[in-house]
């Protein structure tokens, strides 16, 4: 077998004989640590199409941006507790 996987971390060393295939159907259900030589190399986890629109989103520039922000926002007080804005609001 091209794959030597140590049940204790859930690692893969790639070899020059690795199949791609054999990793994706490995890593379909859980994350699979790939190392070479001894070190980490890469992470292959379980992923979908909505974790592509997040994976997109979450490094739009844009979208940094706003993240940032919002915190500078919540360092400020510049902010309304959940509870209080439905209060506000008349939302039950």
């Amino acid at each position: 077998m091209d794959w030597q996987i140590d049940t204790e971390m859930k690692t893969v060393r790639l070899t020059k004989n690795s199949s791609l295939k054999n990793l994706l159907d490995k890593s379909r259900n859980e994350e699979v640590l790939l190392t070479r030589r001894g070190h980490a190399v890469a992470l292959v986890v379980p992923f979908d199409d909505d974790d592509a629109e997040w994976y997109a989103r979450e490094r739009d520039p844009a979208f940094i941006a706003s993240i940032a922000r919002a915190r500078e926002q919540v360092k400020e007080g510049k902010v309304i507790r959940h509870e209080d804005l439905k209060r506000k609001l008349k939302i039950k």
